[in-house]
């Protein structure tokens, strides 16, 4: 229920996040958009053991590709869960004047732009994100609440994006 809970936070908070798509020149021959090194980062295979044990969740996380220009990973815990979503399409800057955010706050991860926030309309209900630029891209760290002990989503889904900002593709 609270992996649902944080795919339908999750699906709120792509309001539009379209790819880069090639170009053509004047010989009409496509040209394909570098590669990001966000492209190839993988969520459910990032978080040493160690960083999964801190947030109280274990592993292995399972893949959420519910949104195709957001896949992710989810990990489940007692006290909360925890996903890791990547969208390398959409730079950190077009994602956050896209997303579909009731409330933000900016802050610094590590010298990385970063922001907190939670869907619209979904305030109160457990669920918090992090976002974090890198690579040209926007990673995502998001946080839903557990119902056996009460965490602070928010407090919670910073921490967690401040631990692992420094490894992040630049």
């Amino acid at each position: 229920m609270i992996a649902a809970a944080a795919g339908s936070a999750l699906l709120g908070l792509s309001a539009c996040t379209g790819g880069a798509g090639g170009t053509t020149d004047g010989g009409g021959e496509s040209t394909a958009p570098a590669p990001s090194a966000l492209e190839s980062f993988d969520p459910c295979n990032f978080y040493t053991p160690e960083e999964l044990a801190a947030a109280g969740v274990a592993g292995p996380g399972e893949p959420d590709t519910d949104l195709s220009s957001e896949p992710g990973c989810n990990f489940t815990g007692d006290k909360m869960d925890l996903a890791l979503y990547k969208s390398p399409g959409t730079p950190f800057d077009k994602y956050m004047s896209e997303a579909n955010l009731g409330r933000v706050e900016p802050f610094d991860a590590g010298g990385r732009k970063a922001a907190i926030g939670v869907t619209a309309g979904s305030e109160g209900q457990g669920v918090c994100s992090s976002f974090l630029d890198a690579a040209g891209g926007t990673v995502i760290v998001t946080v839903t609440a557990g119902t056996t002990e009460p965490v602070e989503p928010c407090g919670e889904s910073r921490r967690v994006a401040e631990q692992i900002s420094p490894r992040l593709p630049q």
